[in-house]
């Protein structure tokens, strides 16, 4: 398994287990399910099939959290605290330019896609492991 980081590609390291959001969903029903599935990202539905508005993070959750009592989980939806755009990758990208647009983005998720297809979610965590061989 090779570990260079300029020849190892986004599909080859995301995760395939992506778990999604409805935007008319409570936050808390979307917190429910990431902590259910062990996940930190749930990609949100948009009205057609290839459509992604956004990426619900754990981190969109405590930011609420911090400003907000956490009865707002019941208040507010998923559209609410989404971060938008997802930003994404193709499955070709080479981790070092993955590593680049995360850090420029400030995001530590990205979906991988094929076209316009979602294959996985590659985040900073399956990088790290990538590296670490």
């Amino acid at each position: 398994m090779s570990t260079d980081l300029r020849i190892v590609r986004a599909e080859q390291a995301m995760a395939l287990d992506v778990v999604w959001a409805e935007p008319h969903e409570t936050a808390r029903t979307a917190a429910q399910r990431m902590r259910d599935r062990r996940v930190r990202a749930l990609l949100v539905r948009g009205a057609g099939p290839n459509d992604l508005p956004g990426i619900l993070t754990s981190k969109d959750i405590v930011n609420l959290l911090g400003s907000q009592d956490v009865t707002a989980l019941d208040a507010v939806t998923v559209a609410d605290v989404m971060t938008r755009p997802a930003i994404c990758v193709g499955k070709d990208v080479h981790l070092v330019d993955c590593i680049n647009l995360m850090r420029m983005s400030g995001v530590r998720r990205m979906p991988v896609l094929d076209g316009v297809k979602v294959l996985g979610i590659l985040s900073s965590s399956d990088v790290f492991a990538r590296a670490l061989g």
